[in-house]
Parts: C-alpha cells; sequence; structure tokens
C-alpha cells in the first residue's frame, strides 16, 4: 500500500437496462461504487468504468461513443458506506 495521495477522479456508471449513465465523483476510492454496482448487478445491467480526472471531457468522450442519456450522480447506485 502506497502513502502517495492519490489524485481524484471520475467514474461512470451505466444501467443498460435504463440506456442511462452517471458520471460519479470526484472521488479518491471507488470501493463504495464498485460495491453498490456489484449489489445492484442482481436486478439490472450496471457496468462501471471508464474513469479520468476532467469530468466534461469524460462525460463528451462518453456520450458520443455510447447512445446513452445522462442522468445525475447517484441516479443508477448509491455508494454503501
Amino acid at each position: 500500500m502506497s502513502d502517495e495521495p492519490v489524485a481524484p477522479f471520475f467514474l461512470i456508471v451505466t444501467d443498460h437496462d435504463r440506456g442511462v449513465f452517471a458520471v460519479e465523483g470526484p472521488m479518491t476510492d471507488d470501493r463504495p461504487r464498485l460495491s453498490a454496482a456489484r449489489a445492484a448487478r442482481d436486478h439490472r445491467r450496471i457496468t462501471c468504468g471508464p474513469t479520468g480526472s476532467d469530468r466534461d471531457a469524460l462525460t463528451a468522450d462518453y456520450a458520443s461513443t455510447h447512445k446513452l442519456t445522462g442522468v445525475p450522480p447517484g441516479s443508477i447506485i448509491r455508494p454503501r458506506s
């Protein structure tokens, strides 16, 4: 384990059943969101990724390559504490 600080990043979470994606973050630890996504997969087709340090660039790139609608953060999954 490294003592170096982790740079904040953003994470795309996609609900393929609803045809939507959310940009979550900024965060330095994606484990709570990944855990929530695993639990949600019991009921829906949820994927996590890609990640990036620039919310706007990540959103624009993902939206241009996927025909999905963006929704507010927390609309697809809620991170577990």
